[in-house]
């Protein structure tokens, strides 16, 4: 293989005669032919090399990887000389036994979301927190600070969610998850955070029967239901309180039956598509060191989306 293609979707098998003469990045994930990463990122890549020729050279890619195979994966990577990665879920936990340094936000985390090359191996940082909350800001014209704030899921999304609502002192969180022992591990992650801020920490159940949740909370969907137009709502109806505030990290379909739900009671709503164009001009940051123009990687996202549909 001679010439790549950003927008096609590789795998590890492409990696053997991968001999890109120039900078690589790519997104690792499974599955990971719907990524728009690509497209968002080329974009503002294109913009810094307009008025810096060092950046000339630099592309990111879309690799399909298996969560069992990731651990091996990641030194071929590095071999092949990929400067930067992004990985999605269900990477960015599982990640973290294979990094030679990781930035101890992300480690507080327990998930990683960006790796950079090191000489040795790859550094783990996670940008998720960064870009819920300036999602949250810029679609919601509201912030975190003393908010009531529910989350949705305690996966990888899910506590770097939970970490940052917590830095932003909100008033308070509850955790929502079907797996006990999973919402029971993040509780215990979090709650020397929470102390330290003296915020009121709690979890349940979705279907706990004696669940209330806060008038006017800020909800975040960090589940993965409402991908499908056949999936359950994340919450149930009788649940969910009036007048709420939905950031939902799905961006794609772009409405989802939770957001409609929310809208009808009087609440507001939003997708994640914000949060993933501000994550990424994050991660984009750390790889190149220079400032990202965030609009241009909306943009390219926004175009993405409307050619898939």
């Amino acid at each position: 293989m001679e010439t790549f293609n950003p927008e096609e979707t590789y795998n590890l098998k492409d990696l053997d005669d991968w001999s890109f003469d120039g900078v690589g990045l790519a997104v690792l994930g499974h599955p990971v032919r719907h990524s728009i990463s690509p497209a968002m990122h080329n974009a503002a890549i294109k913009e810094l090399a307009q008025s810096d020729s060092r950046f000339s050279n630099w592309r990111y890619f879309r690799f399909e990887v298996k969560p069992q195979d990731l651990i091996q994966a990641l030194p071929l990577f590095h071999k092949k000389g990929f400067f930067g990665l992004n990985l999605t879920v269900p990477h960015k936990e599982i990640a973290l036994d294979a990094l030679k340094k990781v930035d101890p936000a992300a480690l507080e985390i327990g998930a990683v979301n960006t790796l950079r090359r090191l000489d040795e191996g790859y550094e783990g940082f996670n940008t998720d927190g960064f870009g819920l909350s300036e999602g949250i800001r810029r679609d919601l014209q509201t912030n975190l600070e003393n908010k009531d704030v529910v989350i949705l899921g305690a996966g990888g999304a899910g506590r770097a969610a939970a970490v940052e609502v917590l830095h932003r002192k909100c008033g308070s969180l509850k955790i929502i998850n079907r797996n006990p022992n999973r919402l029971e591990n993040l509780l215990q992650t979090l709650e020397p955070i929470a102390g330290r801020f003296s915020i009121p920490l709690s979890g349940s159940s979705p279907s706990n029967s004696n669940l209330t949740l806060p008038r006017g909370a800020i909800i975040i969907n960090a589940t993965s239901l409402g991908l499908n137009s056949d999936d359950p709502l994340p919450l149930p109806k009788e649940r969910v309180p009036q007048f709420s505030t939905l950031f939902d990290m799905i961006y794609n379909p772009p409405t989802t039956q939770l957001m409609e739900y929310i809208a009808s009671q009087g609440g507001r709503a939003t997708n994640g598509l914000s949060m993933l164009v501000h994550q990424g001009a994050r991660s984009l940051e750390i790889w190149t060191g220079a400032g990202v123009n965030a609009d241009t990687m909306s943009r390219a996202a926004e175009e993405a989306l409307l050619s898939r549909s």
